[in-house]
């Protein structure tokens, strides 16, 4: 079965999605990042909360959201660490990539100007989720918009192969 990742890396709370081949979600999350200790060390406790995902299911694609260089010059340097250091996952056989919000975001709304508002609502709306809150669930909504990127941009390249 084929299965993929959507990765929405944060240093305070990291989205997760699952999907298959048919836009199904089969498992999602929120990685809550420890307030106390090392930069090194909620690096080493998001991988490892990741880590038990590949374990758990063989991915054909997995997208990390890349960070533009907008934001603040060491949030972002926080959130490059944090992205590649999920390049270690790659031991595991996936195809794993970084994709810039505008990019993943132009495959999943048809275009890459849409906002994180925009992606929350869509997200509630395919998936008839109400229980979330725009405040408290932006990543996990971001990370399902990420997934269903990777699963077009896998079936497009099949398609083209």
């Amino acid at each position: 079965m084929n299965y993929f990742l959507g990765i929405d890396p944060s240093t305070k709370c990291t989205g997760y999605c699952v999907m298959d081949l048919n836009y199904d979600i089969i498992e999602s999350g929120k990685i809550e990042i420890p307030e106390d200790g090392a930069e090194g060390e909620k690096i080493f406790y998001q991988v490892n909360e990741l880590e038990k995902l590949f374990t758990k299911y063989t991915f054909s694609k997995v997208l990390v959201e890349d960070q533009y260089a907008k934001v603040n010059i060491d949030t972002l340097k926080k959130l490059s660490k944090t992205a590649g250091a999920y390049l270690y996952l790659d031991r595991y056989g996936a195809d794993i990539t970084t994709i810039y919000p505008t990019s993943w975001r132009k495959v999943f709304h048809g275009n890459g100007k849409a906002k994180k508002r925009d992606t929350f609502d869509k997200v509630c709306a395919i998936y008839e989720f109400t229980h979330l809150k725009y405040t408290k669930d932006n990543d996990l909504t971001d990370a399902i918009g990420i997934c269903w990127a990777a699963v077009d941009l896998y079936k497009e390249e099949a398609a083209a192969a």
